[in-house]
């Protein structure tokens, strides 16, 4: 939503600060303090103390004054305007504070930054127990004993039966009935089934996820005939949950090294969300587009479709070029494209792991744990036999996403630091790689532990992890060359999830070296290939970033003078009534919030190139002048702000327009980044967007 606070000639001594000469803020100055002085005395007089807004001593009378006058005058005066629009507005229409021209500066952090090691910690244990498996498959799928079975178990005493299941629907399963198996049999009737065995007094049962390869598919790679400009790559995609760049950095170092040193790995340190959650990172990449732009599937409104019926997802292209598709994620529960979108009418890829995690999630004692086992060692297990097992002829496409060790817990994933670099270590080293891209990424930082309330931890969310490696031999080709050298210069530059895209579907058509060489242009295009150079003068505009999410920004603290504090206490009153008025409808359920306190404020600085640009050098409009003298009309504050009651924490973007002097604050860009609990549970069920403004009168 979008609420727009018009406050005139009360405001003007805001605007003055700015615009106007001394002579002329003072003549207006003297005036409306006179008129303030009235009103105040007018309220004093003829309010009832009981309906009077509380007012912190520090702030000053014209401050005061104006929230007097948006209590006396209410939202229908023509002095306050509010103006709201829903999720589906189009991203266009949200301001930006960047210019074409600008050069988009990306922060440097520092991984080991004080204020964020301060929440680094040894990982938790996962708190696997049991005894060992007794049994497992082989490379031919074939059941035979581990180790410890050998050791303890006698072949003849073995009583087996499996149980194998597929996917019904997203949120159903399909059972086949239980067969008696015995040691040598070859269990590949799908990918999934329950083991049970009964050995004389014992009994043991394990759940398994194993990759089998389908001759179809096999076949498929076989009679499809790629483009004559086909790369001839696999794609190799693997991502976690709520991890930053630096906290890839800290958590999976030997990953990190291995990418980095041994893979030739280009990791973006530009690489900017464009949204709040999974959902956000993923579907630009999937498909180019953000979800407000696509079809509805909201799982909530009525006639919504299926993400498969409305989504173009880029496996489809994968699929019909003759790849074989994985799509896994490992959290059934939040599932991407499930928790709040109505999932797939159709199984969108050849192998698909939420079947899997629909059964473990109520199987699983602790859903960390494969028994004895760590699960990610599962998980790292399927990836690395579906690139084994299938001939290394086959196309192979292969996306997964792991959530389970990293969405609720900061240092947990250490973990699986050596499992993971050990799996993509054997991969590289058997020549899987050897025709590959491999992507290695995170969604977004983590969004709601305590590091995100440090400075940096700002940052870092807003930063993720995204690397992107073109195979040795690949890169020894011209085209390769080309390719390689574009990704090193992009390393340092504005890139976003929509690159993704034209980058995946660059391997299927990859562009000539002509193509590769020729500038993209950000003006016309939001998704740019990594492949092609992106151009430092991209903005965060231009790149479908908006400001509340943009990184390459000043910042500079918004509350050290009382001048900015009395500003800056404003504009959190104006979100918290944008709260509340988005909320009012339901609030015989959600109890209305007041504003407890400004934590911090900052104010963004247009950098200086953006403030000289007037134009361009030369007829292709590559070379920007800076000769212009630009004076800076608006502001943009990040506010974070406490309301009560639920001592909820809001970050909201704010513009200021001296000109007006007017006051925007864009529903879009509040985010709740403390944890909530339960307390909205009353209003889950029936809107879930509100769950993040409301507190149930029984949370009060």
């Amino acid at each position: 939503m979008n609420s727009v606070y018009t406050y005139e000639k009360l405001a003007e001594p805001m605007r003055a600060i700015r615009q106007f000469s001394v002579q002329l803020a003072f003549r207006r100055f003297f005036w409306v303090t006179l008129g303030l002085a009235l009103l105040t005395l007018f309220y004093v007089v003829l309010v009832p103390s009981s309906e009077r807004i509380d007012v912190q001593p520090e702030r000053s009378m014209q401050t005061t004054a104006i929230s007097l006058l948006a209590k006396l005058l209410g939202p229908n005066n023509q002095t306050l305007k509010l103006t709201a629009t829903g999720q589906n507005a189009d991203r266009k229409d949200q301001k930006s504070i960047t210019a074409q021209g600008a050069t988009c500066k990306i922060p440097k952090l520092d991984k080991n930054n004080p204020e964020i090691m301060e929440f680094d910690a040894p990982p938790p244990p996962l708190g696997c127990s049991g005894d060992p498996h007794w049994l497992e498959l082989d490379m031919e799928n074939r059941l035979k004993l581990t180790d410890y079975g050998e050791t303890v178990l006698s072949v003849d005493a073995l009583k087996c039966t499996a149980e194998f299941f597929e996917r019904l629907d997203d949120n159903n399963l399909q059972w086949e009935p239980s067969k008696s198996v015995k040691i040598g049999d070859k269990l590949d009737k799908t990918d999934y089934f329950l083991l049970k065995c009964d050995h004389k007094e014992e009994s043991w049962e394990r759940l398994f996820m194993n990759m089998v390869p389908r001759q179809k598919f096999i076949e498929k790679s076989k009679d499809v005939q790629p483009a004559e400009d086909w790369s001839g790559l696999n794609v190799f995609f693997m991502g976690f949950d709520s991890l930053s760049q630096q906290a890839y950095r800290r958590s999976l170092p030997k990953t990190v090294e291995f990418l980095e040193k041994e893979l030739g790995s280009v990791v973006l340190d530009g690489y900017n969300i464009v949204g709040d959650g999974t959902p956000q990172a993923f579907i630009p990449i999937l498909t180019g587009q953000t979800e407000e732009e696509l079809p509805m599937t909201r799982k909530r409104v009525k006639g919504a479709k299926y993400v498969d019926e409305a989504y173009p997802f880029v496996w489809q292209n994968f699929s019909q070029a003759g790849y074989t598709t994985v799509y896994g994620e490992d959290a059934a529960a939040i599932g991407t494209f499930t928790y709040r979108l109505k999932g797939f009418k159709n199984q969108p890829a050849d192998h698909y792991t939420r079947t899997f995690f629909q059964y473990a999630e109520k199987f699983a004692k602790n859903i960390r744990c494969d028994g004895p086992e760590p699960e990610h060692k599962v998980w790292f297990k399927y990836a690395e036999d579906f690139m084994r097992k299938y001939p290394k002829d086959t196309r192979k496409f292969l996306l997964m996403f792991h959530a389970i060790l990293s969405h609720d817990d900061i240092n947990q994933i250490k973990l699986a630091d050596e499992d993971f670099r050990d799996m993509l270590r054997r991969l590289k080293t058997d020549g899987y790689f050897d025709n590959a891209l491999v992507i290695i990424m995170a969604d977004h930082g983590n969004r709601f532990a305590k590091i995100r309330a440090t400075q940096q931890g700002q940052l870092e969310e807003r930063l993720p992890f995204m690397s992107l490696a073109l195979p040795e031999k690949f890169r020894q080709t011209e085209k390769g060359r080309v390719a390689y050298e574009n990704l090193k210069k992009n390393k340092g530059r504005l890139t976003t999830p929509f690159d993704l895209h034209p980058t995946l579907l660059d391997i299927l058509h990859f562009p000539s070296v002509e193509m590769l060489k020729t500038p993209q242009d950000p003006a016309k295009n939001r998704e740019l290939s990594l492949f092609r150079e992106v151009p430092e003068s991209r903005t965060c505009e231009q790149a479908g970033i908006a400001s509340h999410w943009c990184t390459c920004l000043s910042w500079e603290d918004a509350f050290k003078s009382d001048q900015q504090k009395e500003l800056s206490t404003l504009l959190a009153e104006g979100i918290v009534k944008t709260i509340n008025d988005y909320t009012k409808p339901e609030r015989k359920l959600c109890s209305e919030i007041r504003l407890e306190k400004v934590i911090s404020a900052k104010r963004l600085i247009p950098n200086e190139d953006l403030l000289k640009y007037n134009g361009v050098k030369d007829a292709d409009g590559f070379v920007p002048k800076l000769e212009g003298n630009t004076k800076a009309t608006f502001f943009t504050y990040q506010i974070k702000l406490q309301t009560q009651p639920g001592a909820a924490i809001y970050e909201a973007t704010v513009n200021y327009d001296v000109t007006g002097p007017e006051l925007t604050v864009d529903f879009r860009s509040i985010s709740h980044v403390n944890k909530f609990g339960d307390k909205p549970h009353c209003i889950i069920d029936k809107n879930y967007f509100l769950a993040t403004y409301c507190v149930c009168y029984d949370k009060v």
